[in-house]
């Protein structure tokens, strides 16, 4: 009887501990499966919103009559905009901050001319761009003489947006030795002013040379001032700058 008794109790713990196992193993495979499940919602949720966002995201695509700032498309040019301090011909501040705006069209030759002089360890730095016709006027007040300020009548080439005023600036940001400083309307700013160092001669023909190359003119007044060949297909335009955005026609 004893035995008996001793078998029946040893068939009821064995099979209530097997239930339970499986119970167990059930929940954790259930478990497993709801985490499994979760990861994948979370990572379709993720690649869901990663083509939503990339849809949003579209190139801009740009006119070659749109004023852009050259910052937008370049990190190596250095931009040294005198108009916007006081160290200036005029002795005051001429834009309320201290940007390049260029036709889009006029920029893209630029950008050619910045990555020949950057395969020769050089770097473009910009003096002025785009220059809204009422600077110009002061301009003209101050010095009206054609071939050193144009007249506002006919506006300037800056009055566009294709002309720009540059040097050059060795990998250490050391400019080169141009025999003036910029807006120097003496004879020494003469592009081919004859009493000057040959190193002089050969660094304003280098960037000369480099300018023309790619559709940018010199002039014989101002070593450091560049035409686009777009000539005066763009409107003359007096729109201030803005500081944050660049509507401007």
């Amino acid at each position: 009887m004893e035995n008996r008794l001793f078998i029946f109790l040893f068939f009821i713990v064995f099979s209530f501990s097997f239930c339970n196992n499986n119970h167990s193993d059930n929940k954790n495979a259930d478990s497993d499966s709801i985490f499994m499940n979760k990861d994948s919602l979370s990572d379709l949720k993720k690649s869901d919103s990663l083509e939503k966002t990339e849809k949003q995201i579209e190139p801009v695509h740009y006119k070659d009559s749109d004023m852009v700032d050259i910052t937008e498309f370049s990190e190596h040019i250095v931009l040294d905009i005198h108009y916007a301090r006081k160290d200036n011909f005029l002795n005051m501040v001429l834009y309320p901050c201290a940007k390049c705006l260029l036709r889009y069209e006029v920029l893209q030759d630029l950008l050619l001319a910045e990555a020949e002089f950057e395969s020769m360890g050089l770097f473009l730095k910009v003096y002025d761009c785009y220059r809204p016709l009422r600077v110009q006027k002061l301009m003209w007040k101050k010095i009206p003489k054609p071939g050193l300020v144009a007249n506002p009548a006919t506006g300037s080439r800056h009055n566009r947006g294709s002309a720009v005023d540059v040097s050059l600036v060795d990998s250490k940001g050391k400019e080169l030795d141009f025999g003036s400083c910029f807006d120097d309307f003496s004879a020494k700013g003469k592009t081919f002013y004859p009493n000057l160092p040959d190193t002089v001669k050969k660094n304003r023909m280098l960037l000369r040379s480099i300018m023309q190359k790619h559709n940018f003119k010199g002039i014989n007044s101002e070593w450091w001032h560049f035409t686009h060949n777009c000539g005066t297909k763009y409107p003359v335009s007096d729109a201030e700058f803005n500081c944050d955005t660049l509507p401007i026609p």
